[in-house]
């Protein structure tokens, strides 16, 4: 997969192969930046694309990411309630008196 900021390589049938920097990827799509300066959105065929220099940044900042998530091994847990009672459990006729109950009027 191509990231922005890679050297790529593009080749051609039509005339010589071209290198160049990923400024934009969108999709299948790729904005590159040519050593004349000019830009280009191209869609590469299969075979036609190869990266010469991947950026090493998108992987840095992957990894710190998931440092920053972790959690320590010391946390403890706090113990959670659990249902054990027979009448929580919601039975068509529960549900008919939640129902009605919501719908009388309030005096």
């Amino acid at each position: 997969m191509v990231n922005v900021g890679d050297r790529i390589r593009l080749s051609s049938t039509k005339g010589p192969d071209r290198d160049g920097v990923v400024t934009a990827v969108t999709g299948s799509l790729l904005r590159v930046r040519w050593p004349s300066d000019e830009e280009t959105t191209v869609a590469p065929a299969p075979g036609t694309l190869t990266v010469l220099a991947p950026t090493e940044t998108v992987k840095d900042a992957g990894s710190a990411k998931k440092a920053a998530g972790k959690k320590s091994a010391t946390a403890t847990k706090t113990p959670t309630a659990t249902k054990t009672a027979s009448s929580d459990k919601a039975t068509p006729e529960t549900t008919r008196a939640r129902t009605k109950a919501a719908k009388r009027p309030s005096r």
